[in-house]
């Protein structure tokens, strides 16, 4: 075999796996946008009886009639019942643009990071695909939910009315603000173990979604051969339903930390020995909320999953157009 057969080869290899990698990051971030809209009042809702642990009705028409959200953490409660808007249907759809920009900021590293991650786990290391989804995602979903971090912080804000002196200025605002208030020592503390909960939520919902999702996809494919949108939807969907309920008592948690403004402190005890805390002492209370997040994720989901191929398809014909040789692994 010639050299020149060799480079083509690797050329072939090299091109078939940034294009791989480049359509999951296509299908993250844009699939992010429909879904997130499609599915923040579900959001706005769980996220309320996430922090409050009020009833399922209470927290509707707390959310319709533009109460503050209380929160389980410091003496945010005390101001509760303070109305903070006009009732509206709108208040349902609060903090939905930074909703989407935290999901597109997640989302496009999150399927991008896990195609590389998972295909390091796979060739290198010599694991198996499916063991290679759950381990690869689960350190590229820490890393994703830890930068997502601000984003997530500020939505819960919006979204719960909760009033915050640094709200008004965004995510860099929120950041500036808890170090101002706390030092620079103390303050990043906080900061950290505000992102710490949401990098370890990322990982094991991460984990628990591409695995799944895996399984799921090869199962359908091979069950329903030459029906892509079906297989995607269908397995994007289920997997995420699956890993919203693996992952919920850690969400709780971590959501309940963003509940409280950078001018307030947060508990000094680690996430999970937090999230078991949280377990033993409220019970089943702890799980209201969790119906709306299998709505809100499946709903999503489905809708990422229904436009993968389409996404994944116009990532290929700007590759063949714009790039040929990467497209075809040989020049043209």
């Amino acid at each position: 075999m010639s050299a020149s057969d060799d480079c083509a080869k690797f050329n072939e290899r090299s091109s078939g796996w940034y294009q791989k990698c480049a359509e999951a990051g296509a299908i993250g971030g844009i699939g992010a946008i429909p879904g997130t809209l499609a599915a923040h009042p579900a959001d706005v809702v769980k996220v309320r009886q996430q922090v409050s642990s009020e009833p399922l009705l209470r927290a509707v028409s707390q959310v319709y009639q533009g109460r503050k959200g209380r929160s389980e953490y410091g003496r945010l409660g005390a101001r509760g019942s303070t109305p903070a808007a006009a009732a509206s249907l709108r208040n349902f759809f609060s903090g939905s643009v930074p909703a989407v920009q935290q999901k597109v900021m997640t989302r496009t590293p999150m399927f991008l990071v896990s195609s590389v991650s998972v295909s390091l786990f796979e060739s290198k290391l010599g694991f198996e695909a499916t063991s290679a989804a759950f381990v690869g995602s689960a350190i590229s979903g820490y890393l994703t939910g830890f930068l997502a971090s601000p984003w997530e912080w500020q939505k819960v804000l919006v979204s719960q009315n909760i009033t915050s002196p640094a709200r008004q200025k965004g995510m860099h605002g929120l950041v500036s603000e808890a170090i101002r208030a706390h030092g620079l020592s103390r303050g990043s503390i906080a900061l950290g173990r505000r992102f710490h909960a949401a990098g370890v939520r990322n990982a094991i919902f991460d984990s628990t979604f591409f695995g799944c999702k895996h399984i799921l996809e090869d199962r359908l494919s091979k069950k329903y051969p030459g029906h892509p949108y079906l297989d995607s939807g269908c397995a994007y969907g289920a997997a995420a339903l699956v890993a919203v309920m693996v992952d919920y008592a850690v969400d709780v948690t971590a959501k309940r930390l963003y509940a409280n403004g950078p001018e307030r402190n947060v508990p000094q005890v680690g996430v999970l020995r937090s999230t078991v805390s949280n377990i033993i002492s409220q019970g089943s209370t702890l799980f209201r909320g969790l119906g709306f997040k299998c709505v809100e994720f499946s709903l999503s989901y489905l809708i990422t999953g229904l436009m993968a191929a389409n996404v994944a398809s116009g990532v290929d014909t700007i590759v063949r157009k714009f790039f040929p040789l990467q497209a075809s692994g040989r020049p043209v």
